[in-house]
């Protein structure tokens, strides 16, 4: 058997020991990998191949084709066809006006982005498999990072993504982006570029082209402080998760109760205790508003 290819070794290598790390999958696991097109996504799909073997992990593809530009349709097929070349079930997922218009208040691009991930999660269950994994990386991760700054977000926030939230994988968070580049072009692959990743329209778009390089050569290394402090906040949030919920329990969300707590902690309790009750967490100011206390 030829031997896999120094950059498809290393990537794999990085996705062998997140996944190791978070527990999952279990040997003998499907697994439902959301293939775009993309290096990050085909690496992926290229790394899990290449450990599901001994693991006897069962792998399937999904790709989406949000029908949102030219050209989404041959990407997709694109997808299906290599996967079905690697002798692997694939399935795309077109998606239409319909699926996009429940999300249409929250903007263009988290719609797309909720009515891909409802998209992927239904195909998921129907394929019997426990796990969903997603090519994100540590470039994704620094981004991410940045727009939760941004935005003013709290510790929980720049915690930003982890290797496994409930059944979402992402087990290239440690890899960088230009290894999984290197990865596609060792095995020669052709991957496709999603031509509204290249504009400077969407935020995440300014902040992957425009600041981020402008950190990296203010202090280079600056991509791996930020998915470092990721990795810190993502620490100290699971460190106090059981007081929360200890926390939560006692108080029962009590306006006193809540009074009498540390500020940081009647948030986190507030959070929570939306979290648990199937609700959307309410963000920094609708936090307060709940505690009472008055805005900045």
């Amino acid at each position: 058997m030829t031997r896999a290819p120094g950059e498809l070794r290393l990537v794999a290598d990085l996705a062998a020991k997140a996944l190791a790390a978070a527990g999952a999958p279990a040997a003998g696991d499907g697994v439902a990998v959301a293939v775009s097109g993309g290096a990050d996504s085909l690496a992926l799909l290229h790394a899990l191949r290449t450990l599901a073997g001994p693991r006897r992990w069962r792998l399937a593809v999904l790709t989406v084709d949000h029908g949102l530009r030219p050209g989404s349709a041959a990407d997709a097929a694109f997808v299906a066809d290599h996967a079905k070349s690697l002798g692997l079930p694939a399935r795309v997922l077109t998606l239409g006006p319909d699926d996009l218009a429940p999300h249409r208040a929250a903007g263009p691009e988290a719609a797309a982005r909720a009515a891909r991930y409802a998209a992927l999660w239904t195909a998921t269950h129907e394929l019997g498999c426990p796990w969903l994994a997603t090519g994100h990386t540590l470039d994704d991760q620094a981004e991410t990072v940045l727009l939760q700054l941004l935005r003013g977000a709290g510790p929980d926030g720049l915690a930003a993504m982890t290797v496994r939230g409930g059944r979402l994988l992402r087990p290239l968070l440690g890899a960088r982006r230009s290894q999984t580049r290197a990865c596609c072009a060792a095995i020669g692959l052709q991957w496709r570029e999603d031509p509204t990743n290249a504009g400077d329209g969407p935020l995440r778009n300014q902040v992957r082209h425009r600041l981020l390089p402008l950190l990296e050569e203010l202090r280079p290394g600056a991509t791996q402080a930020l998915a470092r402090t990721a990795a810190l906040a993502a620490d100290e949030r699971d460190w106090l998760d059981p007081l929360v919920a200890t926390t939560l329990a006692a108080t029962r969300l009590d306006p006193e109760a809540l009074a009498a707590l540390p500020v940081a902690l009647a948030r986190r309790v507030v959070r929570a205790a939306a979290r648990q009750a199937g609700e959307p967490v309410p963000d920094a100011a609708a936090t307060d508003r709940i505690l009472g206390r008055p805005a900045d």
